[in-house]
């Protein structure tokens, strides 16, 4: 069998009429030249969501930087594909390819999912089926790792995989469980002995059942209980271990895209694990222990990082970062080091009862970003029952001091259907909105952006024993709707109590949902689809469940019976939570006999502290295997140093010349715009910034370059607060741009000169021009290319129709702005053509799509575009000068 793994056909796949095609190039600043031949074991991180996303992830990124650094391996990536290219791949055959190699993913050893949300497994399927890669671990096969058609090994990590597999089970040869900084390499190793060895699939996955925090789904079966699942082989653990590991910061700063992503900053974690002990929180139970990394560690980490990719904000990551005691003094230290260089510090959600004035202080920087808190219930007694260990007088006091720090715009985050909770609960969050409002009033007007979710049960939690219904959520929605009306100030996100229900019942859900995660799948039922058609998304889940006979479970989870539990006496309910669940086999660590007696002290409103800075409260994590608590004493807060605006002296302004080819021209000019500010950042020169509130570069492209168009002769405007040589300058920058971003030429120009866009005068281009594929018609023949030309330059008028901003219809004559029409080469089928035009003072000009419609309405054949490349700007004489030409 011949199997072909050679790199698709990129630029016949990816051109601009792909939506964002700079979501696949795979060349963002980090990438470096793999030896794929070298490799004896090839992997790749396959995320199953769109680039913006993936690519901002950072255990996505720390993974690939690990793996990376493992001598004889190499990892790529992959994405989930927008609906256009997947749309595109099928259509063509053509496989889901990796984006550095552009090798189809079948040509790895093996693939690796991100599974971060239950109900993001249908996006997997999507990519497996893209990838031509049969969707059950079941029906890939025994083949020895060494055949070239064996398929690649199919795994999962992440949180929902960790916290419970079985839904998942069926469309993975075995799972990683925890942290996978150690784990993954530890895998690696063993595939790739395997794999010289010649070993079988088969053989391979019990070898790697003995890897702890390897879960092979396919040597397990249901025990005697038909719930609880058991060992089938003598190499299969009783329980899997989740692992964990050490933060390793530095591993953050791989990558840094070219395109604007989610979190568009660099990244850095400061502390992995939370011991808060909320009851309701899952990544609260399954990260334990709590482990700090070091204040060195974290400033160098971010010195480092804003050097050597160029980002003006940074983000300090952790599940609680308030509780990372060493984050006011490594704040500050941060803020005096980076005083001069216009950067901003961003937090995720944090602790109000820890925000302080120095955390104010640290927050934002040139530009202050949001501030997000989670009082999570609107009652002192239900945070009580949920363990958040937060009182009034602190959530009170903490909204003051961000007032104080000038922030008038504050998120918080509420749940509803929390166990314990009654209608005097729901009504409490309108009721601790207006107590805000108002207590905070003799500051100014308090704005606050709610975010009001349903409580969902999660495994491996106090309350996964909990029962929820939607039409209790329904209800507790209207009753909180109608009283926030009376509120002003306010903007209310409610979430869907449908997505809730059915992440519900995957989430705590067993073997059994495999064909409905299938079926669902094959229905269109992505993970994006739930926020955009949430009516046929939910149809097509219900009508899964019916089809697998488990409509009526689902029916039954979503009445729920909100008293069930809280009605039991002590000794019922002990017997109740020790009946068996389908992820008893995953040992995270935490017992289930301390979640059922922490469960009992919620249900007493009993709040139990944070094992990190009090007494330990036994839940069974600290040992051997999964290590203790690491937290590092706060330092001293060094003495803080003023922010200092960025240097706006108007001193010096050189302007270069440049050209942008190959796969560069599939980023848009925004994009491009964003490239080039990192770029200045990470050259040092003493670039001149606007002022403001927001300080941008002083830096001006002549005029915008369309989407998919090369350029070869193009300009910008750059101005410095010092004096620079302008060799040096050119040479400094042009170290910092990527491969088809060429700076060819520069000088020096006045400061008051008019701006580089007054000084244009027009624009030479050259373009193909093809017969439209399919239409069924034959070409115009060579012969008739050259005299239609000649009629658009021999027209009295060449009307444009178009929409202004506001969608209203206009034309306007774009004859005065045509120049000349060149044929350069023709055929019966297409034709090259040249374009000169003049650009006009407003910056309008004549365009090739307008050209391509205009010959269209001539030959009255469909037509398109092919290459198209923007070959010169022109600058009015006196502008231009003794400048090099940039061609």
């Amino acid at each position: 069998m011949i199997v072909d793994h050679a790199p698709v056909d990129f630029e016949q796949l990816v051109d601009r009429s792909v939506a964002k095609p700079g979501r696949y190039l795979g060349n963002e600043l980090g990438v470096e030249p793999r030896d794929w031949q070298a490799a004896a074991l090839r992997w790749a991180l396959t995320y199953p969501e769109l680039y913006e996303v993936g690519a901002s992830n950072l255990g996505h990124i720390i993974l690939y930087s690990i793996l990376n650094a493992v001598p004889g391996q190499l990892c790529d990536r992959a994405y989930l594909p927008a609906p256009d290219l997947a749309a595109r791949l099928r259509e063509r055959q053509q496989g889901l390819f990796a984006v550095e190699s552009r090798r189809p993913l079948t040509a790895f050893d093996i693939l690796g999912f991100s599974l971060s949300y239950e109900l993001g497994a249908t996006n997997i399927l999507e990519m497996l089926d893209l990838a031509r890669v049969p969707i059950r671990a079941a029906d890939r096969g025994d083949r020895p790792l060494d055949d070239p058609a064996a398929p690649p090994l199919i795994f999962a990590g992440g949180p929902t995989a960790t916290s419970n597999p079985e839904p998942f089970a069926a469309f993975f040869d075995f799972l990683a469980l925890g942290d996978g900084e150690e784990l993954l390499p530890e895998i690696g190793l063993v595939v790739a002995e395997a794999k010289a060895a010649g070993l079988s699939r088969s053989a391979l996955l019990r070898d790697l059942a003995q890897v702890p925090g390897v879960y092979v789904p396919s040597l397990y079966g249901p025990g005697p209980d038909g719930i609880s699942l058991v060992p089938l082989v003598p190499e299969a653990p009783q329980r899997v271990l989740r692992r964990v590991a050490t933060p390793m910061p530095h591993y953050g700063m791989g990558l840094v895209p070219h395109i604007e992503t989610v979190h568009d900053r660099l990244t850095i974690e400061i502390r992995r694990g939370c011991t808060r002990g909320c009851r309701f929180c899952q990544p609260g139970m399954l990260t334990r222990p709590a482990r700090d990394v070091e204040p060195e560690a974290v400033i160098e980490a971010v010195e480092t990082g804003m050097e050597r990719t160029g980002y003006s904000d940074f983000s300090l990551l952790s599940l609680s970062c308030s509780d990372y005691l060493a984050l006011p003094a490594v704040g500050v230290e941060l803020r005096n080091r980076l005083a001069d260089q216009n950067v901003s510090l961003t937090l995720p959600s944090q602790r109000v009862d820890r925000f302080d004035q120095n955390i104010a202080h640290i927050l934002g920087g040139t530009r202050k970003a949001g501030l997000t808190f989670a009082p999570e219930a609107g009652s002192q007694r239900l945070r009580d029952i949920v363990n958040k260990g937060l009182t009034d007088a602190e959530l009170l006091r903490g909204i003051r001091t961000a007032m104080e720090s000038g922030y008038r715009r504050v998120k918080l985050y509420f749940m509803i259907g929390l166990p314990g909770e009654t209608d005097a609960d729901v009504l409490g969050i309108a009721d601790t909105c207006r107590s805000l409002q108002q207590q905070c009033r003799d500051l100014g007007r308090l704005e606050l952006n709610l975010t009001i979710s349903n409580f969902t049960p999660k495994p491996h939690t106090p309350f996964q024993w909990h029962s929820v219904s939607t039409s209790e959520f329904r209800r507790r929605q209207e009753l909180l709707r109608r009283e926030l009306r009376t509120l002003r100030g306010l903007k209310t996100n409610f979430t869907d109590p449908r997505l809730s229900a059915m992440e519900d019942f995957v989430g705590r859900g067993d073997r059994r949902l495999a064909p409905v995660i299938e079926a669902a799948w094959r229905a269109g039922a992505g993970l994006d689809a739930w926020f955009e058609t949430i009516e046929a998304t939910h149809a097509a889940w219900t009508g899964a469940i019916e089809a697998a006979g488990l409509g009526g479970r689902y029916r039954a989870l979503e009445m729920g019976d909100w008293g069930a539990t809280e009605a039991l006496g002590p000794e019922d309910l002990a017997a109740f939570c020790a009946r068996p669940l389908p992820w008893d086999h995953i040992d995270t660590g935490v017992d289930k006999t301390w979640l059922a007696e922490d469960l009992q002290k919620a249900l007493a409103a009993v709040v139990v502290p944070d094992c990190s800075f009090e007494g330990c409260s036994s839940c069974g994590v600290c040992g051997p295997e999964f290590g203790h608590n690491v937290v590092v004493e706060a330092p001293p807060i060094p003495v803080q140093q003023p922010t200092r605006a960025p240097a706006s002296k108007r001193l010096q302004r050189l302007r270069f010349g440049f050209s942008k080819t190959g796969s560069l021209a599939l980023l848009s000019h925004l994009d491009l715009v964003r490239l080039m500010e990192r770029a200045l950042r990470r050259s040092g020169l003493p670039v001149s910034f606007t002022g403001g509130f927001h300080p941008l570069p002083r830096l001006q492209f002549a005029l915008a370059l369309p989407l998919g168009v090369e350029a070869r002769g193009e300009w910008f405007d750059l101005e410095f607060s010092g004096s620079v040589d302008p060799s040096f300058a050119l040479e400094r920058l042009q170290a910092t741009l990527p491969e088809g971003l060429l700076l060819a030429g520069v000088e020096e120009v006045p400061v008051r000169a008019p701006s580089l866009s007054q000084e244009l005068e027009g624009a030479e281009w050259r373009m193909e021009l093809l017969v439209e594929a399919g239409v069924g018609a034959p070409g115009p023949g060579a012969e008739r290319w050259g005299p239609a030309l000649e009629s658009l330059l021999t027209a009295a008028e060449l009307p444009w129709r178009d929409t202004d901003k506001k969608g209203r219809p206009r034309q306007r004559d774009c004859r005065p702005l045509l120049e000349a029409l060149t044929l350069v080469a023709a055929s019966d089928q297409s034709c090259c053509v040249g374009l000169g035009a003049r650009i006009d003072a407003q910056g309008r000009s004549v365009r090739p799509e307008q050209v391509c419609l205009w010959l269209q309405e001539r030959l009255g054949i469909p037509l398109r575009l092919g290459r198209v490349s923007r070959d010169r700007l022109r600058l009015r004489p006196a502008a231009a000068g003794a400048q090099v030409d940039p061609c």
